[in-house]
């Protein structure tokens, strides 16, 4: 009977002798092998299961590993299908006194493939996890043991996770400064107070610097009585972007510190004009009373005509078209005073368009423009009363000149020609002072014609030829043969290249060539003018087209001028829709060009 009970057990069992031959195969065990039955008894335990082996008459196991499920071994397969089983060992001695081995098998395939499902769904969530830097951890608060993912631990920088308690580890990590607050708010999750617990705090990573984290909890398991009994909960490495906003902290502080400190008014505005603050130097520009402008619009500050023009420079600013906007206007303000101010806006951009902000600058030009009506003035009166008493020293000299005998000295000839000279260059002098006053006060006039600009530059040329012989420099023309026509004045054209010409033969060193080139593209042309003089400093590079502005005395003390030839050729190209420029290589050559658009048909 018991022989009958073990030979139709639902295990497999096995009995094997000490030298490792099986003298005992059940029905179950049979069916496991893929095998005839009768081949099994008196066969090598070790052919049938390669993981099992005989040491000193005692069987012996190599498990898979492949489970925590006890010792599980491969069983064999004839095709190739992958099936296990649980092993278990026992030795008996029968009535003659020899040892056998019993080995119990139990076929475990369909959990071990459970077990290897989860197992690989449990690595995507850790992949996954790791690849967002999301912690995931439970507490149990019945027990106090916590369990985390590895995307958890390694926020910490820890690798070695085995046998750690999630909690405890948070615990021996968290910040002193910070533990008593994130307890409370937990501690309002987990009385049923909030939905969940949403904690900042900072933890100790492996190499001992401080993370910023944040976490959120929520209870998932209550018991009988509504106490909570367990807790998810993820967390977060935050430090990048707290670092961000203590940066961003302390820049607003510094543009806050900036403002107030500055010796200009300033302020900052939200897009719709609402001041959101302003330094001190505002109020008495504005005419209002300390701490009357905060929250109020700057737009009901201004005139209509004001408002119009910054309105429509602001909206620009803020579609992209524009970095800066700056407007010049009179203001009058609350008390009826009148002055006249500079306003500059540029734009500190965010992605979020409530975050954006204006920042205004306002300076008071009122004694500025004072100041230049009189030098205006000034440079006007002087230049009016020079010109009649000069044209007449002119005329006079020239008489005198004409008047002379063979009998007179070669020192009263030479005082005459010295004097000549110097009231042309008095009479250039003041020509220069006139041409710039009215290109300031907006009087000059410009009469726009059909120029052929070849035959113009080979005119200008012809008159300067003796001016640059005096320099021992010669001109060199560089003029396509088919006419090129441009919308210029005639005369200020001129005017503008002999500046430039002269320019260039004065400072070519001696025997040296002044080249003068015509380039015309399909909508506009260009003339350059290059020498191979000493060229421009990058100082004086950024001056040299304002007026009175001359290169360093050691440099320029040689040659002549009133400082205001270049900042008047500016001006009048500019009059004429051109652009005027220039570039140098010191001591190899130095280019200056002017560009026009060409005369078209209407």
């Amino acid at each position: 009977m018991f022989q009958s009970i073990i030979q139709n057990a639902p295990l497999g069992v096995l009995v094997v002798d000490d030298l490792g031959s099986v003298v005992f195969c059940n029905t179950s065990a049979e069916a496991m092998f893929p095998w005839d039955a009768e081949k099994i008894p008196g066969s090598q335990i070790s052919e049938i299961l390669s993981d099992l082996s005989v040491a000193e008459g005692k069987l012996v196991i190599t498990p898979t590993g492949a489970a925590s499920l006890g010792d599980v071994i491969a069983l064999p397969s004839s095709n190739g299908d992958l099936r296990y089983c649980e092993v278990q060992l026992s030795q008996l001695t029968d009535d003659a006194g020899a040892t056998l081995n019993i080995v119990t098998l139990n076929e475990v395939t369909s959990r071990i493939q459970a077990w290897g499902a989860i197992k690989e769904q449990e690595e995507r969530w850790n992949l996954a996890l790791q690849g967002s830097q999301i912690g995931v951890f439970e507490s149990d608060l019945r027990t106090g043991a916590g369990i985390a993912s590895d995307s958890w631990y390694q926020l910490l920088g820890i690798t070695n996770i085995e046998g750690r308690n999630s909690d405890e580890e948070w615990r021996a990590r968290v910040h002193p400064d910070d533990l008593a607050t994130v307890e409370q708010i937990d501690a309002q999750c987990i009385e049923g107070q909030t939905e969940k617990a949403e904690a900042k705090f900072r933890m100790k990573v492996r190499d001992g610097t401080w993370h910023w984290m944040r976490s959120i909890l929520r209870v998932t398991e209550r018991d009988d009585e509504g106490n909570a009994v367990r807790l998810l909960g993820t967390m977060i490495d935050i430090t990048p972007l707290e670092t961000a906003l203590e940066l961003a902290k302390a820049r607003k502080a510094g543009l806050e510190m900036l403002i107030a400190n500055a010796p200009v008014a300033m302020a900052v505005l939200a897009l719709d004009g609402t001041f959101l603050l302003l330094n001190d130097a505002c109020y008495p520009l504005l005419g209002h009373p300390r701490g009357k402008l905060e929250k109020q619009k700057f737009w009901r500050l201004l005139n209509t005509q004001m408002l119009k023009e910054l309105k429509a420079e602001v909206d620009g600013l803020i579609q992209g078209k524009i970095d800066t906007c700056k407007i010049e206007q009179r203001y009058i303000k609350p008390d009826g005073d009148a002055v006249d101010i500079v306003i500059r806006v540029s734009l500190i951009r965010r992605d979020e368009a409530e975050e954006t902000r204006l920042i205004v600058q306002m300076v008071d030009i009122t004694e500025n423009k004072r100041l230049d009506a009189l030098k205006d003035d000034f440079v006007a009166t002087v230049s009016h009363e020079l010109r009649t008493p000069l044209a007449s020293v002119y005329g006079a000299l020239a008489l005198l000149a004409g008047s002379l005998g063979e009998d007179t000295s070669e020192q009263a000839r030479k005082l005459l020609s010295m004097a000549q000279r110097n009231s042309t260059r008095l009479i250039e002098v003041v020509d220069d002072l006139l041409d710039f006053q009215k290109l300031t006060t907006g009087h000059f006039s410009i009469e726009m014609t059909r120029v052929d600009i070849g035959e113009l530059i080979r005119q200008v040329s012809a008159d300067n030829e003796i001016f640059a012989k005096k320099f021992d420099v010669s001109l060199s023309l560089e003029i396509p043969d088919k006419k090129v026509f441009v919308k210029a004045d005639a005369l200020r054209l001129k005017q503008v290249i002999t500046n430039l010409l002269s320019n260039a033969a004065k400072f070519s060193p001696s025997g040296g060539t002044v080249i003068v080139r015509l380039k015309s593209t399909g909508l506009d042309c260009s003339v350059c003018v290059s020498d191979n003089g000493r060229g421009i400093s990058s100082e004086f590079g950024e001056r040299i087209f304002r007026p009175f502005s001359q290169q360093s005395e050691h440099l320029t003390r040689d040659r002549e001028g009133s400082g205001l030839g270049l900042a008047i050729s500016k001006g009048l190209v500019e009059r004429m829709s051109g652009e005027i420029g220039y570039a140098s290589e010191p001591n190899v050559e130095t280019t200056f060009w002017i560009r026009l658009p060409l005369w078209r048909r209407t």
